[in-house]
């Protein structure tokens, strides 16, 4: 198949192709690169950038060569059906046929169903392949089967942050398109290293700085982004928000909020109960009232429907009597919140961000009065146990510069087809039963496991997922839950440190092997074709595949009949998503990419998946151009929900600083005084390329960042071998010691596998404590990967320094 835009790919001597093939690039990085994979003998020889309908997209990284040179044909690499031969985990197998394979799995799903139903058979996965086939494939299956699916929302660590964008805008992702960037004069970075997780992006970022806008980078780390950066506000991990109120405090008392925009596109001058925190209905003060909010009117001094308003006032406290006749205190829910902000002045904030007040207060002036100003948000800084309250903050300085819903400006953080195409697939799909499938949290996993609560789960078959390397759990699920389970199965491509764990091990194919999928951009917005480059290799199959032939097994072979192509065109053509079905499958078919046509949804259309996962109340909206471009939100009051209501009773209402778990001020940071950061690297996307020849020879091993001054007060020198050390574990490691990373801060890239270190692994030491609000929100809490005090002594000291771990995994 000749790539869309190619009618003569360029020669290679002898070793010119049999065939070029415009596939996909997509191993979790959301760069999802177009790539000619060019093949002679059924090997990939060469791959390069594939072309798009707009250009400017073309670009391919290390990351994307290494896959193609080094992946496919790895030691490593899984070519046949493996069932343990002895016990878990000794690396002894049995090499099967696919028959037996899954006569096994079969006969230990149904012996488990016999006992405790078929519910008790449980998947689990993530996003590590971004085919829309290849990561539902096994919610189609449970549902099949009667079976239970583990959530993944909370587990990612991505999501505490999307929880504050859906509760103040009304939106689960919003973002401006990065290749108009160069038109903002102020580019403010939140956490965000653009140069190595978003390096397809970054050239746009330069676009903009030859353009003359200031570049002012966030972050505890000096990022290769920072390093391109005007100014770097090197912050204590963490401590986003009350630097971020402290630019509210000095933008508010220097009257530099938009006054008039906070006043008709925010909740900012409702009225709310001073005692039960709840906002003023007309129906509390009026006996004809209805259930709309209420302003007070300075044109008639008094108060009126917000919808009815001739001048809101923003700040102000009133008695007022309800059709009761009872006295009603009230306030502005402005009057509320600055009550709160007015003591983080940039001086009180540098006590706990240490960041410099003046810092501070520069960047606070040249944020609110630049225009364009667009601000840049990542999932690292709201990886703590407040991380919501991140988003929240970064938000409402966006919307007291009157920012939102303005071209080049606003709050970007994610959107594209992938998350759209994850979060809408519709139930057609997914539960072609007509049944509703079982749904388990998972960030519960273990309790669920090992408790038998809700019900039992006996089984569990993980796919798309390095669980031994990315998970928070594993430790515990060694030791605690897999001892319970009767069947433990892995699809993967290699073999992780998971699979080494299985009953039984599936190979599964690589992007190259696939045929027919549909990925969506994570940054771009096309829809693209995965079409197959070369064989599978060994007799790897497709997770379609895989789940096909278990499904035929026990008897549900009725719901597997599309070939690759019909799943492909059924999933893109029944999504609950206008704008994925409005991609042109016949252009899709003809040249492996086609545009996904943005728009904004009403209440009404917002999918049916989205809604029930998120809440009835919220919706998500994105314009053409512009995000809220016209001042519509899909929030219950319609506008930016600067005060919440909602969690009032838990002390949230107001926007204020949550700290971590594991703070500055908490005991066990008196006892571990250091925060540890894990941060992604553009070698690598999570653990799918770090044990790799070529990117090995870019980075051999993984080392741990620490500050001079750190370094010094515990005798470490640079390369010292060292232990990193709390409560719940430790890992041994070697040390860069440099001024990159600021005092009190440990940092060190993620994704290295347990063979990577001579004892221990960092997701030891990990917590997974919950939230109130979030669990509110979503149902489950995000997993606060960052959240973590830590302290680090020289190897040999080990033994005087480190106390006795407590139970694995234990908070």
């Amino acid at each position: 198949m000749t790539p869309a835009g190619r009618s003569n790919p360029s020669p290679l001597g002898a070793t010119a192709p049999d065939r070029v093939v415009r596939t996909v690039c997509s191993p979790n990085c959301m760069g999802t690169c177009g790539v000619n994979a060019f093949v002679k003998d059924n090997m990939i020889i060469k791959i390069e950038p594939a072309s798009y309908p707009d250009p400017g997209f073309e670009r391919i990284c290390v990351k994307g060569i290494a896959m193609a040179k080094d992946r496919i044909h790895h030691p490593k690499r899984l070519r046949e059906p493996m069932i343990r031969a002895g016990a878990r985990g000794d690396g002894r197998w049995n090499t099967v046929s696919w028959d037996d394979a899954y006569e096994y799995i079969a006969e230990k799903l149904t012996s488990v169903a016999q006992v405790h139903g078929w519910k008790a058979n449980a998947w689990f996965g993530m996003t590590g392949n971004y085919g829309a086939r290849a990561f539902t494939s096994k919610e189609r299956a449970a549902n099949c089967l009667g079976g239970s699916i583990f959530s993944n929302l909370g587990l990612t660590s991505d999501v505490a942050g999307f929880m504050g964008i859906q509760t103040t805008l009304g939106a689960f992702v919003v973002s401006n398109d990065v290749s108009t960037i160069a038109n903002a004069k102020y580019l403010l970075f939140a956490g965000r290293n653009t140069a190595d997780t978003g390096h397809s992006e970054m050239r746009y970022i330069f676009d903009a700085l030859e353009s003359g806008a200031k570049l002012v980078v966030i972050d505890p780390r000096f990022s290769r982004t920072a390093s391109k950066a005007d100014d770097w506000l090197a912050l204590t991990p963490g401590s986003d928000v009350p630097m971020v109120m402290a630019m509210l405090n000095v933008i508010v008392s220097n009257g530099l909020m938009k006054e008039d925009y906070v006043l008709r596109h925010t909740n900012a001058p409702f009225l709310i109960n001073r005692h039960t925190g709840a906002m003023l209905r007309a129906k509390d003060l009026f006996e004809d009232g209805e259930d709309e909010y209420l302003v007070w009117d300075t044109t008639v001094d008094g108060p009126v429907q917000a919808s009815d308003a001739g001048l809101p006032c923003l700040k102000g406290a009133w008695t007022l009597q309800d059709v009761s006749g009872k006295q009603i205190a009230c306030r502005t829910a402005f009057d509320a919140l600055w009550e709160v902000w007015e003591k983080y002045t940039p001086e009180f904030a540098e006590t706990i961000c240490n960041v410099p007040a003046e810092t501070i207060r520069r960047t606070a002036i040249e944020y609110a009065t630049a225009d364009p100003a667009w601000l840049y948000l990542a999932q690292g800084i709201q990886r703590y146990h407040g991380g919501h309250t991140t988003f929240r903050a970064y938000i409402t300085l966006s919307a007291l510069c009157g920012n939102i819903g303005k071209e080049h400006a606003g709050v970007s953080v994610l959107d594209g087809p992938y998350v759209r195409m994850h979060m809408g697939m519709s139930d057609a799909w997914t539960k072609p039963t007509g049944a509703p499938t079982h749904e388990l949290s998972g960030m519960k996993l273990i309790e669920t496991i090992t408790t038998g609560q809700p019900y039992p789960v006996r089984s569990l078959w993980i796919d798309n997922h390095g669980f031994g390397t990315q998970s928070p759990l594993f430790k515990r699920f060694q030791a605690d839950a897999l001892p319970l389970l009767d069947l433990f199965v892995v699809s993967e491509q290699v073999m992780t440190d998971a699979a080494a764990l299985a009953d039984v091990v599936l190979p599964v194919v690589s992007y190259y092997e696939d045929d027919w999928d549909l990925v969506g951009g994570g940054e771009i917005w096309f829809m693209q074709l995965r079409q197959r480059a070369i064989p599978p290799v060994g007799s790897s199959r497709n997770d379609y595949e895989i789940y096909k032939g278990i499904c035929e097994r026990l008897g549900k072979g009725e719901y597997w009949q599309m070939s690759l192509r019909e799943s492909a065109e059924f999933i893109l053509k029944s999504h609950d998503d206008p704008a994925i079905r409005a991609v042109d499958w016949d252009v899709l078919c003809r040249d492996g990419v086609a545009r996904v046509p943005r728009r904004r949804y009403s209440p009404e259309e917002m999918p049916a998946g989205l809604r029930e996962t998120l809440s009835p109340s919220y919706s998500i909206t994105h314009d053409e151009l512009v995000p809220f471009g016209d001042l519509r939100f899909n929030t219950p009051s319609r506008r930016i929900e600067l005060y919440q209501e909602q969690f009032s009773d838990i002390g949230e209402a107001v926007l204020d600083y949550v700290e971590p778990n594991e703070g500055r001020s908490s005991a066990l940071h008196k006892k571990y005084p250091l925060n540890l950061i894990t941060y992604k690297i553009v070698h690598s996307t999570h653990s799918q390329h770090t044990f790799l020849p070529s990117i090995q020879e870019l980075l051999p091993r993984p080392m741990l960042e620490m500050n001079p001054e750190d370094a010094a007060k515990r005798g470490i020198a640079n390369g010292d071998e060292v232990i990193v050390f709390n409560g719940r574990g430790r890992f041994r490691v070697n040390t860069h010691v440099l001024e990159s990373v600021r005092t009190g801060t440990a940092a060190m890239p993620q994704g290295w596998w347990k063979h990577a270190f001579a004892e221990g692994h960092p997701s030891d030491l990990a917590q997974t404590k919950g939230s109130e609000y979030q669990d509110r929100v979503f149902g489950e809490s995000n997993y606060p990967a960052f959240d973590l005090a830590v302290d680090i002594c020289l190897a040999t000291d080990a033994e005087k320094n480190v106390t006795q771990p407590m139970k694995p995994g234990a908070n």
